[in-house]
This record gives structure tokens, C-alpha cells and sequence, in this order.
């Protein structure tokens, strides 16, 4: 497995659309050790604003003359560049508040007629964000104070990168673990970009699980229900693409399984069942690793399943309406 860090700058945002002036990047390895880096200097083909540009009215200062970017081959020309990697296989991409060099990317692409491309990206500022379980977005050089990085070029495209690279290595080394460590405590906390352009914010899918769990925890066992201990303190996974996309079917199904002794749990690791979805996920990626272990006693249920095994009318559960 491979890590690529990215940064973007623009020559300006006007309208709303970056136009971008580099693209940099670190290629690493597990170990964080730099297999490649390179800032890509391109024309961005319109003028530089660079004056009370931030919000707080700072300047900001690019580290190479203008010059060198107008003398540079443009988007159109670096697209294949960008694309290929961004889209390397079996490598995961990061990059700080990467939302907006995302926008960027589609800007451009849009800018110069070019196809857009899917990939997924993760983001230090909010694998951070909800490691502390802060409300606001931190900085790149705030981080980097935090855990004693040495800043010394801000807003050199590679440069930033490197130091995006290097607050990931310290949240793994304040966590005493790895990436995929991080991302075991944070499965969902990435954008995916579809070919088509559009984004999907993953981590937000959480927030469905957190009010699922909010709603178990008040739901009583009905004593009435005979038991059934096939679901008595049993615990049950949902699908994530299934809670997200069937919201009101998935708490009506959590109550029923709560009033009859079960419990709901977000760790396919700590299930006694799981409810598969239409589609994959990172839940029933889990659940194949999960399958293949000796002694397994996980088991993966339909939908017909499920609602047998609570005794539930199907007409019943498809009346309810996802209207959330």
C-alpha cells in the first residue's frame, strides 16, 4: 500500500472556482518514508490574487516567482498527470481540509472541458477533528505547532503535503498505531468523488449510526413479546449504504429488535448478525475478513431474513416511507 499527500494552490477563487496554479504531492509508504515528491507548477491562465485573499485579510506569498507559472504548461496539459495520480491503484489518498482542493479539481475540470474522475480522499483536518472530538476544523500550520513540526514554507504546494504527511504520522504516533489503526477508529471519515463528479461525504453516514445508537439505548425490552433466543441479547450490525440510504426502515428495525432482547452495535467485529445492503460498504468489506476467520459466529441476513426472524409482516415494514 501506497499514500499520496496532496495540496493545491489557485491563482484565485473568483466565483467561486479555483484556478489552479500547483499541484504537489508526497508519495509514501507505510512507514511514512518519501518514495516521491514534486510540485507541478501550471499556468492557470488568469491573474494572480494574492491580497487580503484569507479572511482575517492576510496576504498570502507564493514560492516561486509569478513568472515560473505563466511560463508552465496548463491544466489541460498536467489532467493525465493529475488523474493517473489520483487514481493509482491500491493507494490511498489524503489531504488537509482536502474538500476544497477536491472543488478545485472539479473546477478545472469543468473549466477546460475535461472528464471528471472518481477516488476517495481522507482528510487530516477531520480524522483530527474527530479523533478529539473537537467542533472546529484546525488548521495545517495549527497542527503542526501542536505536535512540534517545523514549518518553514507554507503554501508550496509539495511542501504542505509533506506537512500533511507529517500530522498524519503524528496522529498515528499519538495513537500508538498505524493508518489503518486510524482508520479502524474512523472507518467513514473520507470524501468519495464519483466519476460523474458529484461527492459523497462518507463521515456523515456516522451521524446515522450515532442516532441509532441514541435511540437504542432509550428503547425497554417488551416483556410481552415471547422470547425468541435467536435475538435475545444478540448483537446486530447494519449495512452503513443501508442506514444511509433506508434511515427510517433501519430504526424501525432497531426498535424492534431492541423490544425483543437484541442489541444494535455499529462493529461488524462485535455482531452476532449482520444486515447486508444493496451495495458494498466498509462494514461489508469488514464482514468478508470477518467470514474467513475459523470459528466465525457471524451471519450475514437479507432483509426477508431479518424481518422472519422478528416475526415482522413484510407489508408492514414496506409501508414505511424513507423520508429522512
Amino acid at each position: 500500500m501506497r499514500y499520496l499527500f496532496f495540496d493545491i494552490e489557485c491563482a484565485n477563487c473568483f466565483n467561486g472556482h479555483g484556478k489552479i496554479c500547483s499541484f504537489g504531492y508526497v508519495i509514501a509508504d507505510d512507514n511514512f518514508e518519501i518514495l516521491e515528491q514534486k510540485d507541478i507548477l501550471i499556468n492557470p491562465k488568469t491573474k494572480f490574487h494574492l491580497k487580503n485573499r484569507r479572511k482575517e485579510g492576510e496576504d498570502i506569498e507564493l514560492s516561486y516567482p509569478l513568472e515560473m507559472f505563466t511560463a508552465s504548461p496548463d491544466f489541460e496539459y498536467y489532467y493525465p498527470t493529475i488523474k493517473n495520480l489520483l487514481t493509482y491503484p491500491d493507494q490511498i489518498v489524503f489531504g488537509h481540509s482536502v474538500i476544497n482542493d477536491i472543488h478545485f479539481i472539479l473546477s478545472e475540470c469543468k473549466r477546460y472541458y475535461k472528464p471528471t474522475f472518481g477516488y476517495d480522499a481522507y482528510d487530516t483536518q477531520v480524522l483530527y477533528k474527530l479523533l478529539h472530538k473537537e467542533k472546529n476544523e484546525s488548521s495545517l500550520s495549527k497542527l503542526c505547532e501542536k505536535y512540534g513540526i517545523e514549518v518553514t514554507d507554507l503554501h508550496r504546494s509539495d511542501y504542505d503535503a509533506y506537512l500533511t504527511m507529517s500530522v498524519m504520522k503524528a496522529l498515528c504516533g499519538e495513537y500508538d498505531t498505524d493508518v489503518q489503526g486510524i482508520f479502524a477508529k474512523l472507518p467513514t471519515a473520507f470524501y468519495t468523488v464519483k466519476d460523474d463528479g458529484s461527492i459523497v461525504n462518507n463521515f456523515s453516514v456516522e451521524s446515522n449510526s450515532k442516532k441509532l445508537l441514541d435511540m437504542a439505548r432509550k428503547i425497554k425490552i417488551d416483556r410481552q413479546i415471547p422470547k425468541n433466543q435467536l435475538i435475545k441479547e444478540k448483537y446486530f450490525c447494519l449495512s452503513k449504504e443501508f442506514e444511509d440510504n433506508h434511515f427510517c426502515k433501519a430504526k424501525y428495525l432497531v426498535r424492534e429488535i431492541r423490544r425483543r432482547g437484541g442489541f444494535y452495535c455499529t462493529k461488524v467485529g462485535k455482531s452476532d448478525y449482520f444486515l447486508k445492503g444493496d451495495e458494498e460498504c466498509d462494514r461489508s468489506k469488514n464482514v468478508k475478513k470477518i467470514l474467513s476467520q475459523e470459528g466465525c459466529r457471524l451471519k450475514v441476513l437479507d432483509i426477508g431474513q431479518l424481518l422472519r426472524m422478528l416475526e415482522i409482516d413484510a407489508k408492514d415494514y414496506e409501508a414505511i416511507i424513507d423520508e429522512e
